[in-house]
């Protein structure tokens, strides 16, 4: 039997991806200090973007992943 899918709180993707977004925005802000270039900082506040809203849909899912287990626990103990 195939194993279920995973949650995308467990799957190291969207970790990784929303880690990687946040370190190359620092990382080009850092760079073009002070700030000469449009492009570059155009691109570090997309990168930055990126990761504020990965981690707020990282956090959602997280939250609703609880409250089904959550549910799941007080089912099983037949409320």
């Amino acid at each position: 039997m195939p194993s279920p899918r995973k949650h995308p709180v467990e799957q190291p993707v969207f970790r990784s991806l929303m880690l990687t977004a946040l370190f190359l925005g620092v990382v080009l802000l850092i760079l073009n200090e002070p700030p000469s270039n449009g492009v570059v900082n155009a691109a570090a506040l997309v990168l930055l973007a990126v990761f504020v809203v990965s981690f707020g849909l990282y956090w959602l899912a997280w939250v609703l992943r609880e409250h089904e287990l959550w549910r799941a626990g007080r089912q099983g103990q037949g409320e």
